[in-house]
C-alpha cells in the first residue's frame, strides 16, 4: 500500500527532528579533506604506553574502557542528587579549565586518540575505537559509509570486516557488540572484550545493504537494542539477544538504552509542529511506556540509569542550545544547562555526550567560531578541558553508545 500524504509529512518530519542529532563534529567530507592533508604517520606507540592505556578504566558510553568492572553502582534506594535551582550557564571562555580528560577524545586533525595517559597516533579517522582483546576495534567512515577495523596492540591495522551500522560498548567494558553486513543480510555480533569466548551472532533475514541496522546500546548483559532503516528511512527497533531478532514497539526510532534499568529512550511521533519522545520498558518485550515528553530529545542514559540527557526536541544545524539532566524514572529536571551566547553568535552542544562517572557529563560545545570540551557536574559546575587541538576542528568525545 502507498503511503498517505500524511504519513509522508510524519515521515518527512521526523527526519527533519531527528538529522540535528545525529550529526558528527565534522562532516565526512571536512574529516577527509583535513586528514589528506595530514601526512599520514605510523604509530609510534611503544606496546607499554598502549598497555598502560588498555589499563585504565574509563567511563561509561566511551568505549575506552579497561576489561575490569568499573566502579560500584550506587543501589537504586539511594536519594538521587538534589535539583540545581536556576538554569547553569555554559561559558567555556570563563570556566575552570582542567589540564586532563576524564574520558577519551578524538582529535581528527591529528588523527590521534588523546587520554588521561597520553596520546596515541591513530593510523587513520576512526570514528568509533575501543579496546578489544590485544589490540582494538574501530570504525571508519568514507561518505556516510561506515567499515568496522581490527587493530593490533601498536595500532596497524590488522584486519577488516564488511559495512557495519556501528559499535557500543557495555557500561562496564566487558562486552562490545557491532553490527556487519555479510553482502546477503545484516547480523549482529557480540564478543567478550577480553576474548576466549565465542561470537553470538543474531542474523537478519536476507536484504540488501540500505536496510542497514545499527546497535543503540545494551539493554542488558547479554541484550542489544538495535534499529533497522527499511532502506526508505522508516525505522523499525529490535532487542537482540543472540537468538532472532525481537520487534520493540513504543518508538518511532531509539537512540539509547541503558542496561542497568533495562529502559530505552528515543523518539515516539513527529509532526509538522514537533517531535515528541518518551522512555520504554525495553526488557519486557511490550515496550510499555515509563513516562514520555514533548520538551526534549531524549540521548544518553548515565551509568547507573538513574538519569537521561534531554535536548532541545527541535534541535538545530549547530547542536541544541541547552541540556537537562533528567530524572529517568519520572522526567522531572534535575539540572538544566544552557550555553552562554552573545548578539548574533552562534552557539550549540553536540549530541556526542559522554558520562565521565553518573554524576558528570563530558560534550562538545560551539561557541561562536570556537569549540570547546567541556565537563558538567549534575551539581551544576563547569570545567573546560584545557587540551590542545592539532587543528581548527577541535576535539570531541569518542561515540561509542
Amino acid at each position: 500500500m502507498s503511503p498517505t500524504p500524511l504519513e509522508d509529512q510524519v515521515h518527512d518530519a521526523l527526519h527533519r527532528t531527528a538529522a540535528p542529532l545525529h550529526r558528527a563534529p565534522l562532516t565526512v567530507t571536512d574529516v577527509r579533506t583535513r586528514a589528506r592533508r595530514i601526512r599520514r604517520r605510523r604509530a609510534a606507540a611503544a606496546s607499554a604506553a598502549v598497555a598502560a592505556v588498555l589499563a585504565v578504566a574509563v567511563p561509561v558510553g566511551v568505549g575506552m574502557v579497561d576489561p575490569a568492572p568499573r566502579s560500584d553502582v550506587p543501589p537504586a534506594t539511594q536519594p538521587p542528587a538534589p535539583a540545581v535551582t536556576g538554569t547553569v550557564r555554559i561559558d567555556p571562555r570563563s570556566a575552570e579549565v582542567v589540564d586532563s580528560t576524564p574520558v577519551p577524545l578524538v582529535d581528527v586533525d591529528g588523527p590521534s586518540l588523546i587520554t588521561s595517559d597520553g596520546t596515541l597516533t591513530l593510523p587513520e579517522v576512526f570514528d568509533t575505537l575501543t579496546p578489544y582483546r590485544d589490540g582494538w576495534v574501530g570504525v571508519t567512515m568514507d561518505e556516510g559509509r561506515g567499515t568496522l577495523e581490527f587493530l593490533t596492540a601498536d595500532l596497524e591495522v590488522e584486519d577488516r570486516g564488511g559495512p557495519t551500522g556501528g559499535l557500543v560498548v557495555s557500561p562496564d567494558g566487558t562486552r562490545v557488540a557491532w553490527s556487519e553486513y555479510t553482502g546477503s543480510r545484516w547480523e549482529v555480533v557480540m564478543a567478550e572484550v577480553g576474548g576466549g569466548v565465542e561470537w553470538t551472532y543474531l542474523r537478519f533475514p536476507p536484504g540488501p545493504e540500505d536496510q542497514r541496522v545499527e546497535p543503540v546500546g545494551f539493554v542488558s548483559e547479554v541484550e542489544v537494542v538495535v534499529r533497522q532503516n527499511d532502506g526508505t528511512g522508516r525505522i523499525t527497533d529490535f532487542v537482540a539477544d543472540g537468538d532472532t531478532p525481537v520487534e520493540l514497539p513504543g518508538l518511532m526510532q531509539a537512540e539509547a538504552a541503558s542496561p542497568a534499568t533495562g529502559a530505552v529512550a528515543g523518539v515516539t511521533r513527529s509532526t509538522v509542529e514537533g517531535s515528541c519522545s518518551a522512555v520504554v520498558d525495553g526488557r519486557a518485550g511490550s515496550g510499555g511506556v515509563m513516562w514520555d515528553t514533548c520538551d526534549y530529545a531524549l540521548t544518553s542514559f548515565s551509568p547507573d540509569g538513574r538519569h537521561v540527557v534531554g535536548l532541545v526536541a527541535s534541535g538545530g544545524a549547530y547542536g541544541s542550545p541547552t541540556l537537562a539532566v533528567l530524572d529517568a524514572t519520572t522526567g522531572e529536571p534535575v539540572v538544566d544547562f544552557e550555553v552562554a551566547a552573545g548578539r548574533r553568535q552562534i552557539v550549540g552542544i553536540d549530541d556526542r555526550i559522554a558520562w565521565a562517572d553518573d554524576d558528570t557529563l563530558v560534550v562538545r560545545v560551539m561557541h561562536g567560531e570556537d569549540y570547546y570540551v567541556v565537563q558538567l557536574g549534575l551539581d551544576g559546575t563547569v570545567q573546560r578541558v584545557g587540551i590542545a587541538s592539532a587543528g581548527a576542528s577541535g576535539l570531541s568525545v569518542a561515540e561509542v553508545r
